[in-house]
């Protein structure tokens, strides 16, 4: 049974090499649905660059893991585990850019009608050191 939800996205974002993080404050209508214990979060992401695109998050509470799937235009795949870097990629205009997250904390804390995930996380581009991101996402039954 699907349940239309709000969810509100919050990330920090620390570039290494540059003085000030960035703030992203996001809030988008969707759907939560269980299925074989699982929770998915499901939107259409209308931020910069986006369009629209249709993304789909998989908490397992149970293996403290976090899947991140966004189609076309702007399809990514991430994985979120805390203490394990791992690999995913993120295709633009100009080709699939692979990427890999290092992820340092992992916080989730769900139920039927409201829940909140916080993960803390690197970004690794090319194997370098990208940026650190603070992330929370919350979403309330509407």
């Amino acid at each position: 049974m699907n349940k239309k939800v709000l969810i509100k996205l919050e990330n920090r974002q620390d570039y290494v090499g540059e003085q000030a993080a960035t703030n992203i404050k996001s809030e988008f209508k969707g759907e939560l649905y269980i299925k074989k214990e699982k929770y998915y979060l499901s939107y259409n992401d209308h931020s910069e660059g986006l369009d629209g695109a249709r993304t789909i998050l998989k908490i397992d509470p149970k293996t403290e893991r976090v899947l991140l799937l966004r189609e076309e235009p702007a399809e990514m795949k991430q994985t979120f585990k805390k203490a394990q870097k791992i690999k995913g990629y993120f295709k633009t205009a100009y080709g699939k850019l692979e990427l890999a997250v290092k992820t340092s904390h992992l916080k989730i804390d769900i139920e039927d009608s409201n829940g909140i995930i916080k993960i803390e996380y690197q970004l690794f581009l090319g194997g370098e050191l990208s940026s650190q991101h603070k992330l929370k996402l919350s979403y309330t039954i509407l």
